[in-house]
């Protein structure tokens, strides 16, 4: 599909959510083959500016820079309904869905001051405070997620990321 969208002079920029920084995501990033750019998010900048709480998220820009489209949550280029909204998109520039708004949580600043913990090496007071963010905000899934590849690495970076225990994890409320 990344062909196709530069055949029309269209591109992607992927960006990954990963405190650790791109050391972590990069291996994914080159087992996939990705062509197009990937960069990484350490900061939650884009989820504090655009008020998601999950990804994958979907942002389609027109030529003139306009946000066109916005899907925060659940996007997946995989399912046909994606891929047809975005061939579409980069064909004609017609969207014929409804952009998803963005939200802020109750916890919105919870990430935010648990990776300043974090980065000042005070883990503990870091899982801490997105424990808390968690409790007030359990669709959160950007905290959720930072916090359980912090608590269980080998989970996220022992080559696959495992989604069945994820699962597990939000089957019994973690």
């Amino acid at each position: 599909m990344y062909s196709d969208i530069k055949s029309k002079n269209g591109d992607i920029l992927s960006i990954a959510v990963d405190l650790q920084g791109p050391e972590k995501s990069r291996p994914y990033h080159e087992q996939a083959g990705a062509e197009f750019v990937t960069v990484v998010d350490e900061e939650n900048s884009l989820a504090r500016i655009f008020g998601y709480r999950a990804i994958p998220n979907g942002i389609l820009v027109d030529e003139e820079g306009k946000l066109q489209f916005q899907q925060y949550g659940g996007f997946d280029i995989k399912k046909e309904e994606t891929r047809g909204l975005v061939s579409a998109f980069i064909s004609d520039g017609q969207i014929s869905k409804q952009s998803d708004t963005s939200f802020d949580g109750p916890a919105s600043d919870h990430f935010e001051r648990g990776l300043a913990h974090y980065h000042d090496g005070d883990i503990e007071q870091a899982r801490s405070v997105w424990r808390e963010g968690i409790a007030l905000d359990p669709e959160n899934w950007n905290m959720r997620k930072q916090l359980w590849a912090v608590e269980n690495p080998d989970r996220f970076y022992a080559g696959k990321v495992d989604y069945d225990w994820q699962r597990e994890q939000i089957e019994q409320g973690r």
